[in-house]
């Protein structure tokens, strides 16, 4: 198993415009979106394969990608040219066609040239928006026993739920006899009737079976290029195709709701996962700030970042990024600042997301008049309120 670590590329998802997790998307990719104060969303991925051992990555990079660029220049350039390790980034080059990316497929057939330079014997893909802890040496170890074609990681789920995502039906084996994007009716588990299998976007290929099913799929003048909607539910009719299932928490940050719920799934009593376990560290780049001054205040079951000035007020479940001020009698309840956001005194802000650098004035309010609060910024489908980084009230 580890000379296949050692020969398997690993190819990050990075290219999505991420229009449902606008206005975060205004000026930055999807992936670089920060999360939890100290992280972008990007650094679980990167994260999962270093300490999975896995060395090869490049990141198929498109819309807005300045943010994630530095983001990786800055926290990520880990490598020696002589280690033969190294974390790149392939935008859209040409070589296959003049277009951009065009789909999840097309993203990795537009690097076919960078494939058949590196020869890797196996190729991971992974999507780098979603938030979760996984040792992809198990799923090799499952690939390897299995003598697959091809592996997709999968996660039960209610099948009542399971319409929203792309569902497998398999055997009592685990190999895939079907897969259905988004369907009305999701199959159950041979051994679960009331719950389905549904795909995580992580998929681990014998390379030249991914080749042939990406050359294959470019000839479709009626495909969309996607793994999920294309390939693979033609991929399983012609290869040996596994479910590798996995069990912890996994979020796909999709949403405003479902971003703003999995940061305050971090601060519940249980988190999903420990972010300071020393055998799993999760790397990021952080800036220079010192440390944080709390002058006065109260300060509840919250994150709180590097650089802060807190002097007074209340902050109950809610995370506090590196370089935010909170002025006295302050109100921060189940929010989320980015960082260098200003809350001046008295301000009142309950399930907000706060961009970078915005001012919030003093005795200003937000998440206490919904009719108010629509006049100045976006309001989810779960009513979370969304400041835009810069704000200034005009």
């Amino acid at each position: 198993m580890v000379s296949l670590l050692d020969k398997t590329l690993v190819m990050v998802l990075c290219g999505g415009k991420g229009e449902r997790l606008y206005p975060l998307t205004k000026d930055r990719a999807k992936p670089s979106v920060p999360f939890l104060g100290s992280y972008r969303i990007i650094d679980f991925s990167l994260s999962n394969s270093l300490n999975s051992g896995l060395r090869k990555i490049a990141l198929l990079t498109q819309y807005k990608s300045l943010s994630l660029e530095r983001h990786i220049l800055y926290g990520w350039n880990i490598f020696h040219a002589e280690s033969g390790g190294y974390i790149i980034s392939l935008p859209a080059q040409g070589r296959v066609s003049e277009h951009w990316y065009e789909g999840t497929a097309d993203a990795v057939f537009q690097n076919i040239y960078t494939i058949q330079q590196e020869k890797p014997e196996a190729i991971l893909v992974l999507s780098g928006d979603h938030v979760y802890r996984a040792d992809y040496r198990k799923m090799v170890r499952f690939y390897l026993d299995k003598e697959a074609d091809a592996v997709i990681l999968a996660k039960v789920v209610p099948r009542a739920q399971a319409s929203r995502f792309g569902v497998m039906a398999v055997d009592r084996d685990r190999r895939i006899v079907n897969f259905l994007e988004k369907p009305a009716q999701p199959p159950p588990l041979p051994w679960d009737k009331k719950s389905s299998l549904v795909s995580m976007g992580v998929y681990l290929f014998r390379t030249p079976v991914l080749i042939q099913a990406l050359i294959q799929d470019a000839k479709d003048s009626t495909s969309r290029h996607d793994f999920g909607q294309d390939v693979m539910p033609r991929l399983i009719h012609k290869a040996r195709v596994f479910a590798y299932l996995f069990e912890d928490y996994w979020e796909d940050i999709g949403t405003i709701d479902a971003y703003w719920k999995a940061n305050m799934d971090f601060l519940s009593p249980s988190p999903p996962f420990s972010l300071d376990e020393s055998t799993w560290p999760i790397r990021t780049y952080k800036p220079q700030y010192g440390p944080t001054f709390v002058h006065h205040g109260n300060i509840q079951r919250s994150i709180v970042g590097s650089g802060c000035r807190i002097s007074g007020g209340l902050v109950r479940n809610s995370i506090i990024s590196p370089g935010v001020t909170i002025a006295p009698g302050a109100r921060i309840l189940d929010s989320i600042l980015f960082e260098g956001v200003q809350v001046g005194k008295g301000a009142k802000l309950r399930r907000v997301i706060v961009d970078k650098f915005s001012c919030i004035p003093d005795r200003f309010q937000i998440g206490l008049a919904l009719d108010e609060d629509r006049k100045h910024f976006m309001v989810s489908e779960g009513r979370v309120r969304v400041v835009p980084k810069n704000w200034r009230l005009e």
